[in-house]
């Protein structure tokens, strides 16, 4: 597996994406959504990706359920298989999020740490 990327749900949008772009200098690759749906960029700066997303109005999307854990971030972790990943867990019982199909990346899985911080294991869609 292979770090991918951090996922944060800002509180003020304005505010972080300002400071991961003016502040940080991280460079915006690209973006989505609006004001009224929930916006959401992908931002790089020294080989580090961060991902800031508002919450949106995808009813139904386990993102927004349970795939994050208010303004803390989410470790995401690339890797082959996300259901391989699945069934290699000791314990079924932290994945807060079973594998599924997702809408940005591919497929997906959530677990949950003892500090409650959340991991999720992603295979890219093409993988």
């Amino acid at each position: 597996m292979s770090f991918d990327h951090i996922f944060i749900a800002p509180k003020n949008w304005d505010a972080s994406l300002s400071f991961y772009k003016d502040t940080l200098g991280f460079e915006m690759i690209s973006s989505w959504g609006s004001q009224e749906e929930g916006r959401g960029a992908v931002l790089k700066g020294g080989g580090f990706t961060v991902i800031i997303a508002e919450e949106h109005k995808n009813k139904g999307d386990n993102a927004w359920v349970s795939g994050f854990n208010g303004q803390r971030p989410t470790i995401h972790l690339n890797v082959e298989d996300v259901d391989t990943a699945f069934q290699n867990l000791k314990d079924p019982e932290v994945a807060i999020i079973k594998p599924e199909d997702n809408h940005w990346a591919g497929r997906w899985m959530v677990v949950k740490d003892p500090d409650d911080n959340l991991i999720a294991y992603n295979t890219p869609k093409g993988n």
